[in-house]
């Protein structure tokens, strides 16, 4: 038997996402509560020039404390793939104040299986200046590197990123080497 939600109970809620605990009946009968988060999806993008270099961005992070250096991302509302390269642009240009002429989709995943929104990763090339101001609250650097010192850093060194750093930085390396 498929487990089933008997109820669920919304624990925290923003304007952006929602902490829900969930009475679910498990296939055995039993009944337990399991917590998941939920949240609308995201874009995040890996921009790349013709040099080779990446653009990154630092930002400081409650969670962690401190600043995490990570490839540009926001939240995309859009339920069409119009509306997410739309909102890729966008997070690009705020973030970086670049744009860029070709977005690759790269991969569509879930971040977390106790999380109900998902990534789309997009590739971005042939970049040019295109400043969009910020949102208010984003207190952004710019770190450009080349390719292979990103990938080294946080893929071979385990220096922390986010998850969608690392996934984009893999599978720009295997597209280089396909």
């Amino acid at each position: 038997m498929t487990p089933k939600i008997i109820s669920e109970k919304v624990l925290y809620k923003s304007n952006l996402s929602e902490v829900i605990s969930a009475k679910v009946k498990l296939g055995n009968g039993k009944i337990v509560e399991w917590d998941y988060f939920g949240n609308v999806d995201v874009v995040a993008v890996l921009p790349i020039d013709k040099d080779g270099n990446v653009y990154l961005v630092s930002e400081w992070r409650p969670a962690f404390r401190k600043d995490i250096i990570q490839i540009p991302a926001g939240h995309c509302p859009a339920k069409t793939e119009a509306g997410r390269l739309k909102q890729a642009h966008n997070e690009l240009r705020e973030e970086t104040g670049l744009d860029a002429k070709k977005l690759k989709k790269l991969l569509v995943y879930a971040p977390g299986a106790r999380m109900n929104y998902r990534l789309h990763l997009y590739l971005a090339q042939d970049l040019f200046a295109s400043f969009k101001d910020p949102d208010d609250d984003e207190f952004i650097e710019v770190v450009k590197m080349p390719f292979k010192t990103a990938y080294k850093k946080y893929v071979n060194d385990w220096n922390l990123t986010t998850g969608s750093t690392i996934t984009a930085l893999l599978i720009y390396q295997c597209l280089q080497h396909s």
